[in-house]
């Protein structure tokens, strides 16, 4: 029995001494990210990763900024790895996830992406500008004609751009728009007065002077009808109207339209003119109570 104790006891022991000498966090105990343990840095990924040891770091000076970013006296830390010519002195985030920067750089994460901070802003849309850049959320350059940039409209999830030469939706270049002209008419409809546009491509053969949008995706000129910029063959303009737009349903006096397509043997001139249209198909087109 003595002999048993004996055994149990020398197996704790040596657990506590183990344990003594791993201050490593766990994911299954301790929040992701930075910790200072028995003279080490330690860097901990989240459940179920597991932590290592930042060899690098002085513990006496370190100093976490985020679950992502530290500092010490010397060096920038991301994700446990020193961050190459990051200035620890000067460095900070700014007010968006991923975009920080020191006296000399901006940086999205690792990658440096300007080399004027100071000049350095966030625009809306997830757009920022330097004095001589403009980019877009993902670090790449978007215009190099700040002085002019400008942001037009940013709803209903299309967000329009202009600088001296161009005008972009959602970070696309709009070919062929004159910025000085251009306006928003809907959505993802839009002209400069001479061509039409539906997002970033030009609508070929629509009149500027009598386009004008109807509901959702839908839209029309003095000759044809479109859904999404696209013709939708036959439809007559003057007796257009859209059914139900969430469905993309609609009609003229001959004909009932899905999308682009003619819902075969569906004859308008029998709808009920009291029970709303619930949805379609190429084949099919469904009336509420």
């Amino acid at each position: 029995m003595r002999t048993i104790v004996a055994v149990a006891v020398a197996v704790l022991a040596a657990l506590v001494v183990g344990c003594a000498r791993d201050d490593a966090p766990s994911s299954m105990f301790d929040d992701a990210g930075y910790h200072v343990r028995g003279g080490a840095v330690y860097f901990l990924n989240p459940f179920p990763g597991k932590a290592f040891r930042i060899v690098s770091a002085d513990p006496a000076t370190f100093e976490p900024i985020d679950r992502t970013y530290a500092r010490d006296h010397e060096r920038v830390y991301l994700d446990g790895h020193p961050l190459p010519g990051a200035q620890a002195g000067t460095f900070e985030l700014l007010d968006r996830p991923g975009l920080a920067r020191d006296s000399a750089r901006v940086y999205l994460r690792d990658r440096i992406i300007s080399t004027d901070p100071d000049g350095f802003e966030l625009l809306d849309g997830g757009l920022a500008r330097d004095r001589t850049r403009v980019y877009r959320s993902d670090g790449s350059v978007l215009s190099d004609d700040p002085r002019h940039f400008t942001i037009v409209s940013d709803r209903d999830d299309y967000l329009y751009a202009k600088d001296g030469r161009t005008v972009y939706v959602n970070g696309a270049a709009i070919d062929g728009a004159s910025p000085q002209d251009f306006r928003i008419l809907d959505g993802a409809y839009s002209t400069d007065g001479v061509a039409v546009f539906s997002f970033d491509r030009q609508i070929p053969g629509a009149d500027a002077r009598s386009f004008r949008t109807i509901s959702g995706p839908y839209a029309v000129d003095t000759q044809q009808v479109y859904w999404m910029g696209r013709v939708i063959d036959g439809a007559d303009p003057t007796t257009f109207t859209v059914l139900n737009a969430n469905f993309e349903c609609s009609a003229d006096r001959h004909r009932a339209y899905y999308r682009q397509t003619v819902i075969a043997d569906a004859d308008p001139a029998g709808f009920p003119p009291e029970r709303p249209v619930t949805g379609c198909s190429e084949s099919t087109i469904s009336f509420g109570r």
